[in-house]
Formats: C-alpha cells, sequence, structure tokens
C-alpha cells in the first residue's frame, strides 16, 4: 500500500514539474527559487554540490534555496512541490489532464530562468524591441525585428547579455534554433564570462545544449569564478553530452 502511495506522489510530483514550464514567465523568483530547491531535493537528495563563487550571485541563490532543506526526505520534498504547484495554480490539475502528452525533456521539469524578474514591466506591443519578444519566447515578433535590422542578433544588454543568451535561459527551443540559424554569435561572453551554454546548463535544458554543441559552442569556456558550463549542471546526459565534445575537441 505504502509503495503505491509514493508511486502516485511521484507521478504527481512528475506532471507539476512539467505542468510549471507553462508558467514560468508569471512565477516571482522567490517561488521559482523555493521550486528549484525542492525538485533538487526530490531528485537529487541533500545539497551536494560546493557554494558557487561569492559573486555567482545567480547560482549563490540557487544553492542556498536547496542547501538549506538540510536532510528534509525526496517524499517530503515532493509533497511541498505539489503545495507550492496548487498555490500557484489552483486549477493545474485539471489542466495536465486536457493538455496533451509531451515528450519529456529529461531535465529539470522547470527551467528556472536565470533572469525572471519579479519586476518585469508590462510593455505595450509596439513599444516592445526584439529582446522582449525573446523574452516572451514570440519568434514571429522576434523575426521581423530583426529581418529591419539583422545587428540585434547580437545586440547585447547592460549585463551583456544577447538574445542568444535569454531564448537559452527560458528554454525557447525554437527561438535558439533561429538564432544560430541567423549565426548569432554562439560564444559571447557576458559580464560574468558566461556563455549561453552555460545558462543552457544552468537551466539544464539537455535538447538546447545539444543544439548549442552541435553548432559549435565551446564546452571549455570558463566564466568569471573559472567555472566551465559543466560545472553549472547535475544532469548526467548533458555532463556526457559535454564530455563527448569537449574529448572531440582534444582529438
Amino acid at each position: 500500500m505504502a509503495e503505491n502511495i509514493i508511486e502516485d506522489l511521484k507521478e504527481t510530483f512528475e506532471q507539476a514539474a512539467e505542468h510549471v514550464k507553462t508558467l514560468v514567465r508569471s512565477i516571482e523568483d522567490a517561488q521559482l527559487l523555493k521550486l528549484y530547491g525542492r525538485y533538487k531535493q526530490a531528485t537529487v537528495g541533500k545539497c551536494n554540490t560546493p557554494k558557487p563563487h561569492m559573486f555567482d550571485f545567480q547560482g549563490k541563490a540557487k544553492w542556498n534555496a536547496w542547501s538549506q532543506l538540510g536532510n528534509m526526505s525526496p517524499e517530503e520534498a515532493m509533497t511541498e512541490y505539489i503545495s507550492l504547484m496548487d498555490s500557484l495554480d489552483e486549477s493545474w490539475r485539471s489542466k495536465v489532464i486536457e493538455e496533451n502528452s509531451e515528450q519529456n525533456s529529461g531535465s529539470f521539469g522547470i527551467s528556472v530562468s536565470t533572469m525572471k524578474k519579479p519586476e518585469d514591466e508590462v510593455i505595450r506591443d509596439d513599444e516592445k524591441t526584439a529582446l522582449d519578444w525573446c523574452k516572451e519566447g514570440n519568434l514571429k515578433e522576434l523575426k521581423k525585428h530583426i529581418k529591419k535590422d539583422n545587428t540585434v542578433i547580437d545586440y547585447r544588454d547592460s549585463e551583456g547579455l544577447t538574445l542568444l543568451h535569454w531564448a537559452c535561459d527560458r528554454g525557447f527551443e525554437n527561438v535558439v534554433k533561429y538564432l544560430l540559424g541567423q549565426k548569432a554569435n554562439i560564444n559571447h561572453q557576458d559580464t560574468d564570462d558566461q556563455t549561453a551554454l552555460h545558462y543552457a546548463c544552468i537551466c539544464e535544458h539537455q535538447e538546447i545544449v545539444k543544439m548549442l554543441l552541435d553548432h559549435g559552442a565551446n564546452p571549455a569556456v570558463k566564466d568569471a569564478t573559472g567555472s566551465l558550463p559543466a560545472d553549472h549542471t547535475d544532469n548526467q546526459y548533458i555532463k556526457n553530452l559535454l564530455n563527448g565534445m569537449s574529448k572531440s575537441c582534444l582529438t
């Protein structure tokens, strides 16, 4: 009987983790971090990674959200994750039933966009830039802006992030594919010296990591803390991709 309860819990947890992808742009940072910590606790266990460098603010916030859970059991972490989902979207369970079955990416379930800001303002459509449309994952409108001015492909915001950084962070595979086809600077580093590959690894977007590597992303680029993209993920599939690419670069 107990085994059946645990299996039901795992199934509900996995459904919740998958459904969160549809809500990530509307969830505040604090809630995203709570979800992240409980997801890691449920799927990996007690935090087992070193605390990030003091200047790696994004990594440190995620590390804190996970490590503060201490010895919380996976079952308790899953239960709290589901409860958080219930508070964020009371009707999510019925929505899951209605949703078409999608292929599981095998990643975090929720990507936890590292740049999601609670203070993001609502901007009128006629005032939006290519960057705004990229953040929303609206490829149709993004294409219109790039068609008018191709140079915006490698536009950098105040933190040195390009459109490719944002698309990789938020998990927009179609946008990433388009930008790579338009010859976006794949190895550009932001003000923390992180490439788009770093962001894709941090958020554990498997297909995007593979896409970047296939288009020549360099897995040996280190950020300001000396960390490689592989240092920012526990996802074994991604680590295998990076490891395989690193070996091919040496032969």
